[in-house]
């Protein structure tokens, strides 16, 4: 019999307790040097993972529906299946099969979720429905191996949706509140992506979607010391752009002054280091992620030049050490300290020669400093074997340590003191029953309690049933307090109501979701651009559709749809930026052994404008990828070839202009058409 595809492969490692974060990211660092070193790394102990029938075992058969397990939901081990509320966990062999070649791209992936741009090149998800709000979504929380990265200045985490998908294990996601077990920012969902680290590999790619690079994983462990060293790493550079043919300028009739028709500029040079460290019950993990990209659309849709000028460098360094103390069989804790760094340096283009009288171009540089730094302890108790109880507390100061302009309160810092509590009790060997309550209390905007109640039961071995109940909160970032447009920004709240049913079948498995989301002072950007504020209480209703069926042992299909109506209380008009209808259908074909195919199609529905825009929606589109992949073992060399927007489809994003019509992109936010891409790697 023919060895198995690693199609939905997925390493079931559970995360330590409180999701102690494993590996971290670097500043650029030159392709040249991060791939001959991660090579040198795995040569040296090539034996690590020789090939013999029993890895061929690991690799998991094409149709295998995987009981994936995750921490995300309650922060101990659970199967997916039983979490409270809906999880989706996205394999990273089978996200680069797919033809996914970020985080921000694999998330288009779980249902209900969609890309969005920012006119300078900042990603953006919408989750339900929910994100498209200028400058400073942070309505997702965003981690690293357990370890926030949501910017207390913008609540955003560019570097992490960039990261290449050769680097990530898995991707664990939650869609709605998390804010009772994770706080700030689990506003709308989770994201938690896991890197690689217990492997070794080395790989390369190259093509007009992704950018040239390389990285590797190096693996060392000492069974007799129990000690382990995981190194992750990745650069890539990228010079592509998008075709626009008009900017703003066309508005007002001064095309001359336009560099339009032209690229966007979306030049990035990306670099990332992940290390992790494992001694006894202590980790310690560093993280460094550096994002370099031009400012695409230009700050005020003006199409900057085409000079693949990097306009923003992002960078995150990160520090952990987490201790588990066991007390007994029945009683163990979890102490963590972090620390968080986050730099942002800007020189956008904002206006062309000629325009106001201006002789020459005109840009603008900014930079920006912040910190974050936490305490936390986590106390778990099983007093009986249905029953367990968390206890957590963590206490965290930011503060901004450089403004990014003098106009900035220089003494911008908030504390913040978090309390705790989780009880998940087995009232009978079907029916599970989770109550949590989480209470942060700010320096700056006041305190918050988050509550949770959520119920399973687990009718037959086929049949489960979900319900829950869910508040969180976005409190205002700092870019938000500084810059109101009238009365200070207020923290935004959300409760969602939420169904969910899974039908499990030996070789299919369904899932339906729905949802009921009330949206209280959601913060965007005001009209006319002039600051920010808390617009209308909104309510979003939906329902998410999931189909995984092993049609046979070498097809699989793998498909998503969702629906939401997303409404203004006050007006009942559509909220702008999202969309009513997403789909996505994955069809997985191994023809031969060693070889697989897969053909990835996304439909994302009209998408809506904002009630100032007279302009139609924006039409649907539908999206084509191939991708084949050839890896006729676990070890040894392998080889993924993909096609991007295989049936060249003219689609965009939705404009994000709060300034009124002259300031409009007339053809929004053009994304590339088809192209092409290659990784290669070798795995010891």
């Amino acid at each position: 019999m023919a060895p198995s595809i690693p199609v939905a492969r997925t390493r079931l490692q559970l995360l330590p307790d409180a999701l102690p974060a494993r590996i971290g990211p670097s500043r650029w660092l030159p392709f040249h040097s991060l791939f001959l070193g991660a090579t040198l790394l795995c040569l040296s102990d090539a034996g690590f993972a020789a090939e013999t029938a029993a890895e061929d075992e690991q690799l998991h058969d094409l149709l295998s529906l995987l009981n994936n397990e995750t921490e995300l939901a309650t922060r101990s081990g659970m199967n997916a299946d039983f979490i409270p509320g809906m999880a989706t966990i996205l394999a990273g062999d089978d996200l680069l099969l797919r033809g996914a070649r970020t985080v921000w791209e694999a998330l288009s992936l779980v249902p209900g979720m969609a890309q969005g741009l920012e006119m300078t090149g900042e990603r953006q998800v919408l989750s339900r429905g929910v994100g498209y709000s200028g400058y400073t979504s942070g309505n997702i929380k965003l981690m690293l191996d357990g370890v926030s990265l949501n910017s207390s200045s913008m609540g955003t985490a560019n570097a992490l949706l960039n990261l290449p998908i050769e680097q990530v294990e898995r991707i664990e996601v939650i869609r709605g509140p998390g804010a009772s077990i994770y706080g700030e920012f689990a506003y709308a969902g989770v994201v938690n992506v896991i890197s690689r680290q217990r492997e070794r590999r080395v790989h390369a790619q190259i093509g007009e979607v992704g950018g040239a690079g390389g990285g590797g994983v190096w693996f060392w462990e000492d069974q007799a010391r129990d000690l382990a060293l995981s190194i992750n790493l990745a650069g890539v550079r990228s010079e592509n752009g998008a075709w626009v043919e008009r900017d703003a300028l066309s508005n007002i009739g001064r095309t001359t002054l336009s560099n339009a028709p032209g690229p966007s500029n979306e030049t990035s040079r990306y670099g990332s280091l992940l290390v992790n460290l494992n001694w006894g019950a202590t980790v310690a993990s560093l993280q460094i992620l550096n994002d370099e990209y031009g400012d695409y659309y230009g700050a005020h849709h003006y199409l900057p030049p085409n000079d693949d000028r990097l306009a923003n460098e992002q960078r995150f360094v990160t520090g952990r050490i987490a201790h588990d103390l066991t007390f007994s069989d029945t009683l163990r804790a979890n102490l963590r300290v972090e620390a968080w760094r986050h730099e942002h340096t800007s020189d956008l283009f904002l206006f062309p020669a000629g325009i106001m009288g201006l002789k020459e171009p005109y840009y603008l540089e900014q930079s920006m400093d912040e910190a974050r730094y936490k305490v936390a302890a986590d106390l778990y108790w099983q007093p009986h074997t249905r029953h367990q109880l968390l206890l957590g507390l963590e206490a965290a100061r930011a503060e901004m340590l450089e403004p990014p302009t003098e106009r900035w309160d220089t003494n911008r810092n908030r504390r913040m003191l978090s309390a705790l509590m989780q009880d998940q009790f087995c009232v009978t060997d079907h029916i599970d029953l989770t109550a949590t309550l989480r209470l942060d209390d700010y320096s700056d905007v006041g305190a918050f309690a988050s509550p949770r109640l959520a119920g399973v039961w687990r009718l037959n071995d086929h049949n489960i049933l979900k319900l829950q109940y869910a508040r969180a909160f976005r409190p205002p970032s700092f870019h938000d307090l500084e810059y109101p447009a009238g009365d200070p920004v207020k923290t935004s709240i959300v409760t969602t109501y939420e169904m969910g049913y899974i039908l499990k079948q030996p070789r299919w498995e369904a899932r339906l979701t729905a949802f009921n989301t009330e949206l209280e002072r959601p913060v965007t950007v005001a009209y006319g651009g002039v600051g920010f504020i808390n617009s209308a209480d909104a309510e979003l209703r939906g329902v998410e559709l999931e189909l995984q069926w092993n049609i046979t042992r070498d097809l699989k299909l793998d498909a998503n749809a969702s629906y939401v109506d997303a409404r203004r209380l006050d007006t009942d008009e559509v909220l702008e930026g999202g969309t009513d209808l997403l789909a996505n259908l994955a069809l997985l074909w191994r023809p031969v052994a060693g070889w697989t195919t897969a053909l990835q199609t996304r439909y994302v529905g009209e998408r809506a404008r904002a009630d100032y825009d007279p302009r139609d929606p924006l039409p649907d589109y539908v999206l084509l990828d191939l991708t084949f992949q050839y890896r006729p073992s676990p070890t040894g060399p392998y080889a993924t070839l993909g096609f991007k927007n295989l049936a060249d489809t003219e689609f965009a994003y939705p404009d994000q202009s709060f300034v009124g019509p002259r300031r409009f992109m007339p053809d929004d936010y053009p994304r590339p058409g088809r192209q092409a891409w290659l990784s290669v790697a070798y795995a010891f």
